[in-house]
């Protein structure tokens, strides 16, 4: 069979598939049977699982943050800085 949990294991996730959809993972934006190899090499992979609570923490961590956005002025002038030194007009053309 071809989706019997054994070959789910052998034809899993690796290390680099896992660390590749962390975020994608933790957002529940990942297809059902991809989650459920995800899982399957998070149970046997201490190393991703470690990486995925290190970006789950940081994830919490910045949506914690106030949302804070330059005055109009600022962002007139950080505008213009980007411009001329991207050489690129302030109007954005």
């Amino acid at each position: 069979m071809k989706d019997h949990p054994s070959q789910w294991i052998r034809s899993g996730q690796t290390c680099c598939d896992v660390t590749n959809r962390a975020s994608e993972y933790l957002d529940d934006r990942i297809p059902f049977l991809t989650k459920v190899r995800v899982c399957l090499h998070l149970a046997s992979c201490a190393h991703c699982r470690v990486y995925v609570k290190q970006i789950d923490l940081v994830s919490s961590a910045l949506r914690s943050l106030p949302k804070l956005y330059p005055s109009p002025g600022n962002r007139l002038r950080l505008h213009q800085r980007f411009a001329a030194h991207h050489g690129q007009s302030a109007s954005g053309n």
